[in-house]
């Protein structure tokens, strides 16, 4: 009796799967979950391997916190690249992700790497990355994630379903469809899902309008990010994390590039001792990238952007990341022309 009813259960399950991985489903079904609570990061996760698929691989990922999420438009870094070039355009997708910092995203890093093997992952970074006070809750909600740690090699019957099975995936998708607050929650994820360019740039539409002024201690949002802020001390684990990238690109040949992710001046009036955070922290992680033979691009000038450019002091909007964009293209065709650099790939899915 026993042994029919796992047989009945097996096949019930292939069956399931089976029909999970139909054009049927996968129509009705509009979005898969990997059970991340991170509902962005999967967001992206998927609209990559939908790249791939589409692409047949992925040349160059750009990677970092939400600045580069709608900070950098792919379609105008491969514009002004292959205007200097006079190359093929380069497969590149952005997968900036909101709320992420350096720490995180250094294993998100190995995720990207061993599945889809790019032939350059390219780092945006700012001073927030190298705080250990900030994104905390962050990186141990998506850390402790049953299905990160099964890619990292602690193996669980969960994260090997949602690494496997499509079923599955569509089970974690809805699985809370009976609750008040899933049909909320499931078109936020839509609307996400269905705004995000091919190439995963998110457009930003807001415009701001008193970036360029100092942080205001009698503003509540300007006084708690002063509070934050206090006592800023660069975190040798976030150091740490910036070392793993590099040592991520060295293991599996990937060329790896940072940025420098242009934030407004006025920014710094967070910090006590303002423009000297600044070039204290562009001084410590110029020496550890530049010692491990990588590239770091600088901030351009705060003037190349429009007045309309910003959606804060840290984010670039539809009018900004265009300008940044065409500056990454410059610089990643001079190190072609005289570095060598080379980011066309065949790539792929594993």
């Amino acid at each position: 009796m026993l042994i029919k009813l796992l047989f009945i259960l097996g096949f019930t399950l292939v069956a399931l799967e089976g029909l999970a991985r139909t054009e049927f489903i996968q129509d009705k079904f509009q979005v898969a979950s990997l059970g991340n609570y991170h509902y962005l990061f999967e967001v992206k996760w998927f609209q990559l391997e939908r790249y791939v698929e589409k692409h047949g691989g992925v040349d160059v990922i750009f990677m970092g916190s939400s600045l580069v999420n709608s900070g950098i438009v792919p379609g105008e870094v491969n514009q002004a690249y292959v205007e200097m070039t006079g190359g093929e355009p380069l497969r590149i997708f952005n997968f900036g992700i909101e709320g992420m910092t350096i720490q995180p995203n250094s294993v998100v890093t190995e995720l990207l790497i061993e599945t889809y093997h790019p032939q350059a992952i390219i780092f945006g970074t700012e001073i927030r990355d190298y705080y250990a006070k900030n994104g905390v809750v962050v990186a141990e909600r998506f850390l402790s994630d049953d299905w990160v740690q099964y890619r990292l090699g602690d193996f669980s019957v969960r994260g090997w379903m949602a690494d496997n099975s499509t079923a599955y995936r569509y089970f974690l998708a809805y699985r809370n469809w009976m609750t008040w607050e899933f049909h909320d929650n499931h078109a936020i994820v839509l609307h996400r899902t269905a705004i995000l360019k091919e190439d995963g740039y998110d457009v930003e539409n807001r415009v701001a309008t008193e970036h360029t002024l100092l942080p205001d201690p009698s503003n509540d949002e300007d006084r708690e990010a002063i509070e934050f802020f206090a006592g800023f001390e660069i975190d040798d684990g976030r150091l740490e994390n910036l070392q793993t990238i590099i040592d991520l690109g060295k293991e599996h040949g990937v060329t790896i590039i940072f940025l420098e992710m242009p934030v407004v001046p006025t920014f710094y009036g967070y910090f006590e001792r303002g423009e000297e955070e600044h070039v204290q922290f562009i001084e410590v992680i110029s020496e550890i990238i530049t010692s491990n033979g990588n590239v770091l691009i600088p901030s351009p000038p705060e003037d190349i952007f429009p007045e309309d450019g910003r959606s804060d002091r840290v984010h670039l909007n539809k009018f900004g990341a265009p300008v940044y964009s065409q500056y990454l293209g410059v610089w990643l065709a001079n190190l072609a022309e005289n570095e060598g650099l080379i980011l066309s790939n065949e790539g792929g899915i594993e």
